[in-house]
């Protein structure tokens, strides 16, 4: 019989944290049991790290430990403490740490602050959450030491489509420090909105930063009449910059020049080509008033924006945008176009001349920010043209634009939409999700991210500086809603930051795991997060067996590199595509026709088509414009035996999964080709004048 006073052990740490640390050594002797009495000792400039470390023990246990400045001198005459203090490692590695866990102290060893920082947070992570039947815990005895992969660790929140007060961007960097992310990437200006003070110019706030309503849905012809906005003073920025600085968050604002900038437009009209009149912009999607290119007192804004700017934030990095700028105004434009003869500009195999205007404007930015010790970032359209020498390449397009950056000797930031963009859905099934953009992205897929390119030689690899994922905010209305969008997801993104380890390596299930320790966090924060991956739906959605099911099949046209996935097979897999057109199950074709030949192996009689297609008219994906089958016996010699017209769907029909049918006369035959074409963009729509995209899954032969 047990006696009653025997006492239970005491809740233990877990080292398993995320980022998982490269080294951990557990040694044998008795654990370090960290109590009421434990105090914190911390050398000369870790008096912030120190604090953050008591807070969060607090926050875990209900202990207030005590913040103790000492001499490197006494810290061996200390027990019963958690020792902070900056110190050699081993080897030349900023932000590395070492922790050294005996059964009198806990010392915590950075190369620099920011990696004492980050041991923090390791112990932090490691701590027995939800498991403490008193206040005390006990720390295995080990030796832990750990350094990032990469230099540049991000997220990116874009407050411009919905605004988010001050009190939740904070929270966002607490929630970059607790996923050990060094760099904040600010979204401060778009068409549907003006957030920063800019004192030589008000009205970029008194107009730009409210809209008078907003778009209803899908990017339809509806709106409502309710006024959205608001805007950051220079001294809000200067306090939230101190706030990030001290959890060794780096804050990167972005002015987006020279598209994206109809708020300012509506607040000085002059800027523009045409002079208005303008408005801030009620509708997603990309705007075709740009900033005039040709206008010498337009180029003098952007030059004083940008110095403002590097006034509030001292980032080393600023980021100038230069994505998604149409040209129809410029080529239009008279300044323009005599800005272009006087430059000398030509148009070539490659880039049109008002594509090198582009480049006049943003390596002219460029030089604004270099003359001040910075270095521009920009979207990867910037490589379209000439492109200043020192600036970095952010590929967002897919990796593509990456591996030509770094093929020229360009630093790059991988964040491609494909498994990077946490503002796509985190379930096959939309209904079950708040509202977003469209696409898939589960855990499982920004886990299987790669952002070293094997195009790349080793060399010039190491211009792949780091990744970050980007949070878009067209349909997230809430922080409440950014949170549910960026977590878990960040627990797969920062073990790629911080880790990268090969993909062989890399163990989804554990990651699971580490996830569910995390979730405990973000439970004691009160965070909102995602649990799809702790309760997985499976989704059985299976076809008839049919005549093309599991069979051979070819394409004449590949589909988007960005949405190929497994390729043919995926249209005869056996297995139906959901609304999210990133699940995998869909493969996406933009202004060329899917054209898929399937072998049937054997002749057989058929005598119907039936394919499904995807509309997501926000997306520019759109239902196929014609359909048609054709027959042969020998794989060489094509007959037509069905072809059907398919009118384009307009904004009053509803978005989801269509199901067309081909019906002709029975026909014998081995090969069967169908061909799948795509609509152009209608007049009503924001890409008018471009195709629409098609979307297709599977192809059934009866």
């Amino acid at each position: 019989m047990l006696s009653a006073c025997t006492q239970q052990p005491l809740p233990e740490a877990n080292y398993d944290v995320i980022p998982q640390p490269k080294e951990v050594k557990l040694t044998e002797e008795k654990p370090f049991v960290l109590q009421g009495k434990t105090k914190i000792h911390y050398e000369e400039g870790l008096q912030r790290e120190a604090q953050f470390l008591s807070e969060y023990i607090k926050d875990i246990t209900g202990i207030k430990l005590d913040c103790h400045a000492s001499p490197r001198s006494a810290r061996n005459d200390v027990s019963n403490a958690i020792l902070l203090l900056i110190d050699s490692i081993g080897f030349d590695q900023t932000e590395a740490y070492e922790i050294n866990i005996t059964s009198k102290q806990v010392v915590i060893k950075g190369a620099d602050a920011a990696g004492v920082f980050y041991g923090i947070q390791t112990l932090r992570k490691s701590l027995p959450i939800g498991q403490l039947p008193t206040a005390n815990c006990q720390l295995p005895t080990a030796v832990i030491r750990d350094w990032p992969n990469f230099p540049y660790r991000a997220m990116h929140l874009d407050p411009c489509r919905h605004f988010m007060d001050l009190d939740s961007v904070k929270i966002y960097i607490d929630m970059l420090a607790m996923h050990n992310m060094n760099q904040f990437h600010f979204h401060l200006t778009e068409d549907q909105g003006w957030r920063i003070e800019i004192k030589k110019y008000p009205e970029l706030t008194k107009v730009g930063a409210y809209r008078n309503g907003t778009v209803i849905g899908r990017n339809g012809r509806l709106y409502d009449t309710i006024r959205h906005g608001g805007f950051y003073t220079q001294e809000q920025l200067r306090d939230l910059v101190q706030y990030a600085a001290e959890r060794h968050v780096n804050i990167i604002p972005e002015i987006d020049l020279p598209g994206h900038m109809q708020a300012a437009l509506a607040a000085y009209p002059k800027l523009g080509c045409t002079g208005g009149p303008y408005e801030v912009w009620k509708r997603w999607g990309v705007s075709d008033d740009v900033l005039c290119a040709g206008n010498e007192e337009t180029m003098q804004f952007v030059e004083d924006v940008l110095n403002e700017v590097m006034d509030i934030f001292p980032s080393q990095y600023i980021h100038i945008g230069g994505d998604e700028c149409p040209k129809v105004r410029w080529q239009k434009c008279p300044k323009c176009q005599k800005k272009i003869k006087e430059l000398g500009i030509k148009k070539d195999a490659r880039f049109s001349a008002e594509d090198y205007l582009q480049s006049y404007v943003m390596n002219r930015m460029a030089k604004v920010v270099e003359a001040r010790g910075r270095r521009v970032i920009g979207w990867d359209e910037i490589l379209e043209g000439n492109v200043s020498e020192s600036a970095i390449i952010m590929s967002w397009r897919g990796t593509e634009g990456g591996i030509e950056a770094a093929r020229k000797g360009h630093d790059v930031i991988m964040c491609p939409g494909s498994h990077l963009y946490f503002d796509y859905y985190q379930s096959e099934d939309p209904s079950t999700e708040p509202s977003c953009v469209g696409g898939y992205l589960p855990v499982s897929r920004v886990y299987e991210f790669q952002p070293m390119p094997k195009e790349l030689t080793p060399e010039q690899q190491k211009h792949i500086i780091g990744l970050q994922a980007n949070i878009w905010t067209e349909y997230i209305t809430s922080f409440h809603h950014v949170q549910y969008m960026a977590m878990p997801r960040m627990d797969a993104l920062t073990e790629i930051q911080w880790n990268n380890p090969d993909l062989e390596s890399r163990d989804f299930n554990a990651l699971v795991e580490r996830c569910r320790r995390m979730a405990q966090l973000y439970d004691l924060y009160h965070y909102n997060y995602a649990k799809q991956i702790f309760n997985p739906q499976v989704w059985a959605d299976t076809v008839v067996p049919n005549l093309a099911t599991h069979k051979p099949i070819t394409l004449r046209e590949q589909p988007n590199e960005q949405y190929a996935y497994n390729g043919a097979p995926v249209l005869v897999d056996g297995e139906k595509g959901r609304c999210a057109y990133t699940s995998g199950r869909w493969l996406g074709f933009w202004g060329q026709p899917l054209d898929a030949v399937i072998d049937l192996e054997q002749n057989a009689t058929l005598s119907y088509v039936r394919f499904n297609a995807l509309v997501n008219k926000g997306s520019w994906i759109y239902n196929p414009s014609q359909a048609t089958v054709l027959v042969s016996d020998d794989g060489k010699k094509y007959r037509k035996v069905g072809q059907q017209e398919i009118e384009i769907s307009t904004w009053m029909d509803k978005d989801g999964v269509f199901s067309y049918e081909l019906e002709f006369e029975p026909v014998t035959a081995r090969y069967v080709e169908v061909i799948i074409k795509c609509h152009d963009l209608p007049k009503d729509h924001d890409g008018y004048g471009h195709p629409a995209w098609i979307f297709v899954d599977e192809i059934e032969i009866f």
